[in-house]
């Protein structure tokens, strides 16, 4: 009784289903309201910075976990970076002048200038803003920001590279997250086998690692999927370290992490008085600290009341860059990234020389 369904000359008679007349017009209408949402968030926030390659070189190092490649030619977003011949931002290093007085910061990425051209960084405005102060003194800022740095990298590499630059001043430009620990032997096995390898992409850039980078610059080429992206962050943040020291969660985890820290500004204070350099820790607040107060806060209130106990000097940039805010109601933040722009680098940069111009100089 089914051979009318199996004779397939009556295929063609039975009736075709079409999507219902309704489908078309409401999946343009989200497309359009995507379109829509996309535009209000570009208008209202920013447009999301392109990369550009190519990309920044390291290399494996066992006692730092890795460095940046001397010389090395690559982008930081749309700004071309050359570094010197010690792998660093900024000119050559030459012999010590005898009216130099000498500056080393040092610091990650907020340090390097991430997405900033070398003019606009907050060491290279120090250095201008000090001499300008300062006749018969040469203020030399060197810049030896790397990326993605912790405290323990910058100690380790303070120590290598930083000592045979005979400073008399060094600045530590600390942030939250050098509450957590590099493992720097585990970075350094994963890529001992290699002379160099591409930062973002944690191998060389063959085609598949470019592909897959290529792909994820697509949708970061989208204001709506950044901020997306940011939300989704910021909702699920409630159990990372930074949420805790802001929130003064001080649970066993944190405790360590303290303890991490203070270790190695303890070993960097003893550093300091072998070599004979002053020292200064400088305070970076996160965004949201400028938008929010945070009262039971553990970033600041620990390491301002350790740096009065250790005799170690601190500066805490908050106050400068929360003034700012209040008085234009934004941020001086890259969209979509979480580090300091131009006008940020500027007011770090303004702060500094003035705490510095408080300190007593050996040059003069």
């Amino acid at each position: 009784m089914y051979d009318e369904y199996l004779d397939v000359t009556n295929i063609n008679q039975l009736p075709m289903k079409r999507p219902p007349h309704f489908l078309l017009p409401i999946m343009l209408g989200i497309l359009a309201g995507l379109v829509l949402v996309e535009i209000m968030i570009r208008t209202i926030i920013a447009v999301p910075l392109l990369e550009k390659l190519p990309l920044s070189k390291v290399r494996p190092a066992p006692d730092i976990g890795w460095t940046m490649v001397p010389n090395d030619i690559h982008y930081t977003y749309e700004v071309l970076v050359k570094l010197n011949s010690l792998g660093f931002r900024g000119p050559e290093i030459e012999e010590k002048k005898t009216n130099e007085y000498r500056i080393l910061a040092v610091g990650d990425s907020h340090v390097y200038g991430q997405g900033l051209d070398y003019d606009e960084l907050a060491t290279t405005k120090l250095q201008q803003s000090l001499n300008k102060q300062h006749v018969g003194c040469f203020f030399n800022v060197i810049n030896m920001g790397v990326r993605a740095y912790s405290i323990n990298n910058e100690l380790a590499m303070l120590k290598k590279n930083g000592l045979q630059l005979l400073p008399e001043h060094v600045i530590l430009f600390f942030y939250l997250d050098d509450f957590l620990e590099s493992d720097i032997q585990r970075w350094y096995s994963r890529f001992a086998d290699t002379d160099w390898y591409i930062f973002d992409l944690l191998s060389k850039p063959t085609q598949k690692a470019l592909w897959y980078w290529k792909l994820r610059q697509i949708a970061r080429q989208s204001a709506l999927m950044m901020w997306l992206h940011d939300l989704i962050s910021y909702i699920s943040n409630n159990k990372n370290i930074e949420f805790k020291l802001l929130n003064g969660i001080n649970d066993d985890d944190i405790q360590l992490r303290i303890s991490f820290v203070k270790q190695n500004l303890d070993n960097l204070k003893r550093l300091s008085e072998i070599n004979g350099f002053s020292l200064t820790l400088v305070l970076r607040p996160a965004a949201c600290q400028l938008i929010n107060e945070y009262p039971k806060n553990l970033y600041q209130n620990t390491l301002e009341q350790y740096a009065t106990e250790k005799n170690i000097d601190i500066l805490d940039l908050r106050p400068f860059l929360q003034n700012s805010y209040e008085e234009k109601k934004r941020l001086p933040i890259i969209p979509f990234d979480g580090h300091y722009n131009a006008e940020g680098h500027s007011l770090i940069a303004s702060a500094l020389s003035k705490h510095l111009n408080d300190l007593p100089s050996h040059c003069e």
